[in-house]
């Protein structure tokens, strides 16, 4: 499990020993406050020894009444910050990437770009041939990362949209492997794929801003 997954079900757990504890010291502070009330109402005794005695008793229920009351209300407090630590861990969870796919997400932006280039350089017959091995090569890598699955944690839209994208990135990938110099300098072929290129840029700038990848810094490490 992930640090978040750990943490989810830490703060979960905790939520609900502090609400059992917090339910023990209100169950507890009723029954005290009844018997403090109780004693409240009754006249203390005349002789002087038992009249001390019953001051003194009943100070201590108030004491415990009051102790109890506060131990309750600490309890129900982190019940509450936990669970609600507990909910915002969950809620992270099903609306941001992991690392591993942020990862995956930056890498194929840069192969993305570099596969443009090459078919630009076959294009312009600028050394087709190593730009082909270049492309089968991307290529290849593209593919690999469109093959990932998006996480569980992540809710079943945001796993959907990420598996577009992914689904996209893998189609490419196996696609453009498969092409030649010949083929890929055919206009038709090379303006359909650069076509795909587009669509799937569209694609990744929709997951970078849904997601708050930063595209800019992407960018600025070209």
């Amino acid at each position: 499990m992930s640090v978040l997954d750990w943490s989810f079900v830490s703060l979960l757990a905790a939520a609900f020993l502090f609400l059992f504890f917090g339910l023990l010291f209100l169950l507890l502070f009723f029954l005290t406050g009844k018997n403090f009330r109780m004693m409240k109402r009754k006249r203390p005794p005349k002789n002087k020894k038992k009249r001390k005695r019953f001051i003194r008793h009943r100070q201590l229920i108030e004491k415990q009444w009051k102790r109890q009351r506060t131990w309750m209300l600490v309890f129900l407090l982190l019940a509450g910050i936990s669970s609600g630590g507990a909910l915002y861990s969950r809620y992270y969870q099903r609306n941001h990437l992991a690392a591993e796919e942020t990862e995956a997400l930056a890498k194929s932006y840069y192969l993305l770009e570099e596969v443009n280039n090459q078919l630009n350089n076959i294009k312009e017959g600028t050394n087709p041939q190593k730009s082909i091995k270049n492309i089968q090569d991307l290529s290849s890598r593209l593919a690999s990362y469109g093959a990932r699955k998006p996480i569980l944690s992540l809710s079943e839209d945001n796993q959907r949209m990420l598996k577009r994208h992914f689904v996209l990135l893998q189609e490419l990938g196996v696609n453009l492997n498969a092409q030649t110099v010949e083929s890929l300098q055919a206009e038709e072929t090379y303006t359909g794929y650069l076509g795909d290129i587009e669509r799937i840029q569209t694609s990744q700038s929709n997951v970078f801003k849904h997601f708050r990848v930063n595209e800019s810094a992407l960018k600025q490490k070209q």
